[in-house]
């Protein structure tokens, strides 16, 4: 058995995947030995479990996205310490995932790959492990080298690996010593696009937090300490932002027109001028628009994509450097930390300090 082979076999080990024709194998060639401690004593391993079967969030096939639940998150009992609030990180830290638009016709059947990246983090990270979850209309499309996740820029000086629990649920597992953590893709996954996608049609893809049993996810430094914790919880609580695959046009719907002779008077709704940084215009700055705003670079960011209006860059720009990315979205979301925190002040006057 080549080394490639051991390590892929010894992280899908523990991960909880099983693999049963190398069980004895990675046990037997020493593969044991490799595994750094701060993996086994991280306070969330317990006893073995498996998430294969539990229900799919993602899987509804309703066409409708689906937000991360922050309410999932549960400070493991072992980090023994008051709950931590996450509040109180000072960062702007956000992973995210593409939100992309497809022209239905030319993308049927098709691979699309989607990013899941970083920005913001704060404090260096040891050891990450993400559960992902998808509509099981896409189909995954493994590598050369039989992986189902591809290692991105963040991740590549990590020890990787990834597999599928079942048909909509993979997870990803990365260790190394603390790495200072730079802006960029943490994973990509290659999705082939239903041959007979209709139109309208939304696939989501995302995160949900799991604890399986042997190490719940996880997203923190090799000290675990109090600033890794603290990242760490904002990360799993308030920082994960889900995406999709939709398809252009309109979805189709099955109606019943009734013809009368009555007279309608509309009067259409005015709709708010949009300020800095609130992008849906409801008078609010907070995580939405930051998430909208990562949408808009998202989309403009994909060949053929739909890019910004000049109003969108009036509203979306916040840095004023001409350009709309992950940077405005993390600084809308610093804005909405740091006024759900008490703070206060205009937009503007927050981004003077900054």
């Amino acid at each position: 058995m080549n080394i490639k082979h051991m390590i892929s076999v010894f992280i899908a080990a523990i991960l909880c995947i099983t693999i049963a024709p190398f069980e004895t194998a990675y046990a037997n060639d020493g593969i044991a030995a490799k595994i750094p401690d701060s993996i086994t004593d991280t306070g969330l391993n317990n006893k073995k479990t498996s998430t294969a079967g539990m229900e799919n969030p993602f899987n509804k096939q309703d066409d409708m996205e689906v937000p991360y639940d922050g309410r999932r998150w549960v400070q493991p009992v072992e980090w023994n310490m008051p709950t931590i609030n996450p509040r109180n990180y000072e960062g702007g830290l956000m992973i995210f995932f593409d939100q992309i638009t497809l022209e239905h016709g030319k993308a049927n059947g098709k691979v699309q790959r989607v990013y899941c990246s970083i920005h913001g983090a704060t404090e260096p990270v040891s050891i990450m492990k993400f559960h992902i979850f998808y509509d099981t209309r896409l189909t995954v499309k493994k590598n050369g080298d039989g992986e189902v996740i591809n290692p991105g820029k963040v991740t590549g000086d990590f020890n990787t690996g990834s597999a599928m629990v079942e048909e909509g649920q993979l997870v990803f597992y990365a260790y190394s010593d603390d790495t200072a953590v730079s802006n960029g893709s943490i994973f990509t996954i290659d999705f082939i696009v239903p041959q007979n996608a209709e139109p309208g049609e939304v696939y989501p893809i995302g995160m949900a937090y799991v604890d399986d049993g042997i190490v719940a996810d996880t997203f923190i430094n090799s000290e675990q300490d109090y600033a890794g914790k603290l990242q760490m919880t904002y990360a799993f609580s308030k920082g994960i932002y889900n995406g999709y695959i939709k398809m252009s046009g309109e979805k189709k719907t099955t109606t019943t027109t009734t013809t009368t002779s009555t007279t309608t008077t509309t009067t259409l709704p005015v709709m708010p001028a949009r300020k800095l940084g609130d992008e849906n215009g409801d008078g609010s700055i907070d995580a939405i628009d930051a998430s909208r705003i990562l949408a808009i670079y998202a989309e403009a960011s994909i060949e053929g994509g739909d890019l910004p209006t000049e109003e969108d860059y009036e509203v979306c720009d916040v840095d004023r450097n001409g350009s709309i990315d992950a940077v405005d979205a993390s600084k809308v979301l610093a804005y909405y930390a740091y006024t759900g925190g008490g703070g206060t002040g205009t937009f503007e006057d927050f981004l003077k300090k900054k």
